[in-house]
């Protein structure tokens, strides 16, 4: 037995487990893809992580999942097939598969993504729990808290600046070392609330504050702004003024000085206005002291926010009835589209002034976090607790704090869906084995038969091993590995090499008769039907001569089932049946191994073989 031989026997027997491994995986895709493992295992895996593995809060995690799916990034990754046939297949299986009905993925959704990137549920599901509006509108609070730092409580009442009531300030009894402005004015017994140097400060501090509500400046502007505005008061003061004057001067540029720094860089402490990781983690806490008082803010936007929603409804309606040309019954009864519902809104919208579109809107964003934030599991706050300390150790690195919070959030999730990756591996290379066993059972295909049919007629080693060749380019640098990337150009060059090719599987009575060891020979009509088809199965004739041949009987007792039949044969052939059951379990967990597994080894043994043996140097 030399070299070439064992090599092409090799070659015959790898390939045969590259056919079948290559049918296996197409089965294997159509199930994943029938029964959506990939996205099933994906939400499953994220409804543990949120959960902490705990069952306790199911029903809040549920909640949790369904304004992660319904997120619009989560939404435009969810690539559905379009078209009559897709349209229709999918209506199929969410009769047969309830997994596969609507809202298994969010709400009115019944497909959902296999992957989703680190980065983009991070960002979904901070945004889900607002973090980025409750921290602008932290930011936003700071900022306001911050001006009344420097100028003190005071409003405009028409031209003139009068203090606001303060319970924690005693005005009747001014202090000489408050920090703000008016106070320092009022205990040096300067009257600011008739000067128009000061009124226009103010104004200037209001003007600023509305600019970053309503987005039209950068934080980094607005405190610019005020250390501007603050320069200009104090300069507009001449040197020659009184002793009083003076000391006031002087008093507020020690206190800007301390406030602003040199280069406005200390405001940014001072002032609180950039959050730490722990600000961030506390505002998605409804119990903490700082969501509170974030929350406060909303509150006073509650009655405005809620006319103003009743108003863009009635609106909207009245735009839905014009476009659609139905009365309000009518409408009631009337479903619109999404895009009809969008053109309406948007024109009821348009009605409304910056201010009330701000106000409208914070109020939206808040309605939808507050009932996010009711649905946020108790597991899920103390691993968010966790990453916010783990993240405060990275603040003084570039970037905001809460793209280091997030930066934490994406990490913590692609750590857990590495392990979540590695479970749906072993889980699928469990299916894999038992359609490979599956597979093997109802095509015949008996590693042992397989073997001895390649090493004993060679003839059909030849061809296939010539045939295997072909779809192996052994001479072409990096062919192995650009075929193996892509499996599907690989079906391809392997049924463009089967059509002729008698592979030693399948139900024929040539294989059985080998397998068993029966005496059965073919008749001459069989060995041409064979001709034409090579793969063909059992006849009914060629079964009972089968029979006949196994049991070494001339003829088959009447009123004999087919079952009693195959266990008279099994009893005449034991172990005959034992070495095909054994070979079909060694060709079921070879095909398990996967087709690019195959390929890679049958590359290397084609080169090998052609190649030859290194000769000696």
């Amino acid at each position: 037995m030399n070299l070439p031989f064992i090599l092409n026997v090799l070659i015959s027997v790898v390939f045969i487990y590259l056919i079948l491994s290559l049918l296996a995986s197409e089965i294997q895709e159509l199930i994943t893809t029938l029964l959506q493992w990939r996205a099933k295992h994906l939400k499953d895996s994220i409804e543990s992580l949120l959960s902490g593995g705990s069952s306790q809060e199911s029903r809040k995690v549920k909640a949790l999942m369904n304004s992660i799916y319904n997120d619009p990034l989560i939404k435009n990754i969810n690539q559905e097939a379009h078209g009559l046939v897709a349209t229709g297949f999918r209506s199929l299986t969410r009769i047969i598969f309830p997994g596969n009905r609507k809202g298994a993925f969010g709400s009115n959704q019944s497909t959902g993504p296999s992957y989703i990137e680190p980065e983009t549920f991070s960002t979904v599901i901070l945004d889900c729990m607002g973090v980025n509006h409750l921290t602008d509108k932290l930011v936003e609070i700071r900022l306001e808290k911050f001006a009344r730092r420097i100028i003190g409580d005071v409003v405009i009442v028409g031209d003139r600046i009068e203090a606001t009531p303060n319970p924690t300030v005693n005005t009747d009894t001014p202090s000489t070392t408050a920090g703000d402005i008016w106070s320092r004015a009022m205990g040096l017994g300067i009257d600011l609330g008739s000067d128009d140097r000061f009124y226009h400060l103010v104004e200037s501090f209001e003007s600023i504050q509305s600019d970053y509500r309503n987005r039209l400046a950068k934080l980094s502007t607005s405190i610019e702004r005020m250390g501007e505005s603050l320069d200009y008061f104090l300069s507009s003061y001449p040197e020659n003024s009184d002793d009083r004057v003076r000391t006031f001067v002087d008093r507020v540029k020690r206190d800007k000085l301390s406030l602003f720094g040199q280069n406005n860089e200390r405001a940014w402490i001072t002032g609180g206005l950039e959050p730490t990781v722990s600000d961030i983690a506390s505002l998605v806490d409804k119990g903490s002291t700082l969501h509170r008082e974030v929350k406060s803010r909303y509150d006073n936007l509650r009655s405005d926010g809620e006319m103003l929603q009743a108003r863009i409804l009635s609106r909207k309606a009245t735009y839905l009835q014009q476009c659609s040309g139905l009365t309000a019954d009518s409408l009631a009864k009337h479903q619109p589209s999404e895009e009809e519902e969008q053109t309406c809104l948007g024109s009821a919208l348009n009605e409304l002034t910056p201010e009330e579109f701000r106000i409208y809107q914070d109020y939206q964003i808040y309605q939808r976090v507050d009932r996010t934030l009711d649905h946020l599991p108790k597991s899920l706050k103390e691993s968010l607790g966790i990453l916010a300390r783990r993240a405060q150790s990275k603040t003084n690195e570039a970037g905001s704090t809460v793209q280091h919070f997030q930066t934490e959030v994406s990490t913590w999730f692609d750590r857990s869906m590495g392990r979540t990756s590695g479970v749906y591996k072993r889980n699928a290379k469990g299916v894999a084995l038992i359609i490979g066993l599956v597979i093997a059972m109802f095509t015949n295909s008996d590693t042992f038969h397989i073997f001895s049919r390649v090493s004993s007629d060679d003839s059909l080693r030849k061809v296939i091993t010539d045939r295997a060749s072909q779809i192996v380019p052994a001479n072409e640098p990096g062919g192995s590995n650009v075929i193996r990337r892509d499996l599907n150009n690989l079906k391809e060059q392997t049924q463009e090499v089967l059509s002729d090719i008698p592979l030693p599987i399948t139900w024929n009575p040539r294989n059985l008769s080998q397998q068993l060891d029966c005496p059965y020979e073919p008749k001459t009509d069989d060995l041409k039907a064979g001709q034409d088809k090579i793969y063909s199965l059992l006849t009914e004739d060629q079964w009972n001569d089968l029979y006949r041949a196994c049991l070494g009987v001339q003829s088959i007792p009447e009123n004999t089932p087919l079952p009693m039949q195959i266990v008279q044969m099994i009893g005449a052939k034991p172990l005959g049946f034992l070495r095909m059951l054994s070979g079909w379990w060694i060709s079921g967990v070879a095909i398990a191994m996967g087709a690019p597994f195959w390929f890679d080894l049958l590359g290397k043994i084609v080169n090998v073989r052609n190649a030859g043996t290194k000769p000696k140097s």
